[in-house]
């Protein structure tokens, strides 16, 4: 009798944990790009400590919060969403916080792209090698035009997700500038930053490597919560060693 007992548990036990795992699957997969509404580019974001799309499932009592990560390229993907109706918002990043409502999610792959206002746009942006530097030079814009300019970098890191985050610590001192005070944005004026790789062997010591390399602008806006960098489209370079050395002993190669 024991043993049948026994059995009989085992078995209520086995049906009731089936019906405890058998939860509905995602049903739904979706993907898009940030765009700037003016110029139709991309905006790209810090993948890390960056940019992210925060989600709310409507039709529960209480809906929890999701977060859909943003790629440096400023474009996202989830693969594992339910069909279901969201309101989707972005804040605390790189351009003006939004709010969509109401958005439907139909079963299968969804494509969905959100235009924004950055903060700063990097115009005409150019990041080449010259001899021993990597010379960027570009020209900026406000957003709205009442933005003001914080701080200017040139990052570089040995893979694509080079950024204010991701990025090598070097010497030189000319490959960011800070303002005591921000500045007025002067859409007339061009910025020159340099990385002397020279100087920074430390990081760029493997010989004919691609690095990857992006200009950031940094705004300075009252009342507007957390801000990140804008940045230029990613740059890769490849670095030649040989250069380093001829750098070290006086030689032109």
């Amino acid at each position: 009798m024991k043993k049948i007992l026994l059995m009989i548990s085992c078995c209520l036990f086995a049906l009731t944990s089936c019906e405890i795992d058998n939860y509905e699957s995602p049903n739904a997969s979706i993907h898009g790009s940030i765009i700037d509404e003016k110029t139709g580019e991309l905006v790209g974001m810090d993948v890390q400590d960056g940019g992210e799309l925060k989600v709310v499932e409507l039709g529960f009592a209480n809906p929890q919060t999701q977060s859909w990560k943003i790629m440096n390229t400023g474009e996202y993907r989830n693969n594992l969403v339910f069909a279901a109706t969201y309101d989707i918002r972005m804040e605390n990043n790189n351009c003006y916080a939004f709010k969509q409502e109401g958005v439907v999610v139909k079963k299968g792959d969804n494509t969905l792209d959100f235009k924004v206002t950055p903060y700063i746009r990097i115009k005409n942006p150019r990041i080449e090698k010259n001899g021993n530097q990597i010379v960027a030079t570009f020209s900026l814009e406000g957003g709205k035009g009442n933005e003001k300019l914080s701080d200017l970098q040139l990052f570089a890191f040995s893979d694509m997700w080079v950024g204010n985050i991701v990025k090598f610590g070097l010497s030189g001192g000319t490959d960011k500038i800070a303002f005591d005070e921000p500045i007025a944005i002067d859409p007339a004026k061009t910025y020159t930053l340099t990385i002397d790789v020279a100087a920074n062997q430390s990081a760029f010591k493997y010989t004919g490597k691609n690095y990857f390399f992006r200009i950031g602008a940094k705004a300075s806006i009252p009342d507007v919560g957390t801000i990140r960098y804008n940045y230029s489209p990613l740059v890769e370079i490849p670095v030649s060693y040989t250069h380093l050395r001829a750098h070290e002993t006086g030689r032109n190669l």
